[in-house]
């Protein structure tokens, strides 16, 4: 009878077993095989039909240390990686060759950010397209006159130069030396978080040159720029040539540029004491820049459709300091904040300029549907200057403007809200505008005896400060 219950016993367990109905099969785990293995065959990678997914090319990487390794590579290929040694090199004048693109770039940069160092006559030159250029550092570097120490070169296209520093704080003062810092040529470059700080000769720091048929579009964004040395001529006056940066000249003053300046930071850039940026082309817009203790102004000099808006400029009490200067045609000035600035004449905060009849492409052109809106001007000894000239020979006056909608605030009763000159009489449309406090010399305009509500710029300045620079 034992025998027969454990028989029936088995029975019922083998029948179970073939239906499927008491056991789960455990489902088959992520790198099992399906197939059977065969004996004796082994694997070999990159059969066809293999599972894994391909992974990315690597870069190519070349390490060098010297212009000379830098040059015998002649044309570097899109995605390769180019890094420098850490060290301080004398006099290395390297020249490199790319032919990058946007989505492959040739990326030239130190070994580690800041620790490779260039000094004396040290320059270098960018040609091609799609190089990006990161973390070197030009320290007290020799003036070469004629000679940019970068310079991205006529033809090249689409290249970056970010996270880089030139730095002059031991050189010796050179004003008989005009050389640049920055040359920008081609078109569509971007000059990004790089630190620039006591140029001490001669020459304009950032230039923008203008090509015939090739509309440049740069982009120079969130730098740090100082340039506290104002070089002077044997009668004691601040020599012309000194602005921070500049786009275009007079020559090709009417091309348009259509370049972004956007979020810098300018400190103590006194330079020439009257452009700390000079305009010289059509169409440029500069955006949500930080102008501090900065003795000059953004000056409009020559060239016409220009947006300047969004901008911070903190006198600090300063004297010389200044905001905007407007001179040409179809300018707009909107939404800046002006505050203690104690510049005169040209170097006041909002200053529209008299221009000259039938000027050379160097002189004064004549303000013509100029826009001045929303902005803010707080015990500035100026506000506005308007239809200002400094010479007899600036006879036409400004025409065809408005200026609407500003806050002008001032706590001295000897600070001007406007001072217009009416000889010749300017055309000009005052619109909506607070002025409370001060005096106004050729107008009469509206005043508010209550103190407007002004906004609290700290935050945004600060942010800007933080932004702009190198970060190594």
């Amino acid at each position: 009878m034992m025998i027969r219950n454990l028989l029936f016993v088995l029975f019922l367990f083998l029948a179970g077993s073939c239906s499927g109905n008491s056991f789960d099969i455990p489902a088959p785990q992520p790198g099992d095989s399906e197939e059977p293995e065969t004996p004796g065959q082994p694997e070999t990678p990159g059969d066809p039909g293999e599972s894994e997914q391909p992974t990315e090319p690597s870069v190519p990487v070349i390490r060098v240390s010297s212009a000379a390794e830098v040059s015998a590579l002649g044309e570097v290929a899109a995605g390769t990686e180019v890094v420098w040694a850490k060290g301080v090199y004398p006099d290395a004048v390297v020249t490199i060759r790319c032919a990058g693109t946007a989505e492959n770039p040739v990326v030239f940069r130190a070994e580690e950010a800041g620790e490779v160092r260039f000094t004396g006559a040290s320059r270098l030159v960018v040609k091609g397209t799609g190089a990006v250029v990161s973390g070197f550092w030009w320290q007290d570097p020799t003036a070469v006159k004629g000679k940019a120490i970068i310079t991205l070169d006529r033809g090249s296209e689409g290249c970056k130069v970010e996270q880089c520093a030139i730095t002059g704080d031991k050189t010796a003062q050179a004003g008989d030396i005009d050389a640049k810092w920055v040359s920008l040529f081609g078109r569509n470059h971007l000059v990004s978080e790089c630190t620039f700080r006591d140029k001490r000769n001669m020459g304009t720091l950032l230039v923008v040159w203008l090509e015939s048929d090739i509309v440049p579009r740069h982009k120079i964004v969130a730098n740090r720029f100082e340039r506290p040395v104002t070089l002077l001529d044997d009668e004691g006056k601040a020599r012309n040539g000194q602005e921070t940066i500049r786009i275009g000249d007079s020559s090709t003053s009417m091309q348009d540029a259509e370049c972004t300046v956007e979020g810098n930071y300018f400190y103590h850039c006194h330079g020439e004491q009257a452009e700390i940026i000079s305009n010289k082309s059509c169409a440029n817009l500069y955006r949500r820049n930080l102008f501090e203790e900065s003795k000059g102004s953004l000056t409009l000099r020559h060239g016409n459709r220009c947006w300047v808006t969004g901008n911070y400029f903190l006198g600090n009490g300063m004297e010389g300091t200044g905001g905007v200067r407007i001179i040409g045609e179809d300018h707009t000035v909107e939404n800046n904040y002006m505050e203690r600035l104690r510049g005169t004449g040209y170097k006041t905060a909002l200053c529209l300029v008299r221009g000259q009849k039938n000027p050379v492409l160097s002189g004064y052109w004549q303000v013509r549907r100029a826009v001045v809106r929303r902005n803010v001007a707080v015990d500035c000894r100026y506000a506005f200057q308007v239809n200002y000239g400094s010479s007899s020979s600036q006879s036409e006056p400004v025409v065809e403007t408005t200026i609407e909608n500003n806050i002008v605030s001032l706590s001295s009763s000897s600070d001007y809200a406007v001072n217009c000159a009416t000889n010749p009489a300017p055309d000009i449309e005052w619109r909506d505008n607070t002025f409370y406090g001060g005096r106004q010399s050729g107008v009469e305009l509206p005043t508010v005896s209550v103190a407007p509500a002004l906004p609290d710029v700290k935050t945004a300045a600060e942010n800007i400060r933080r932004g702009a620079g190198v970060k190594w």
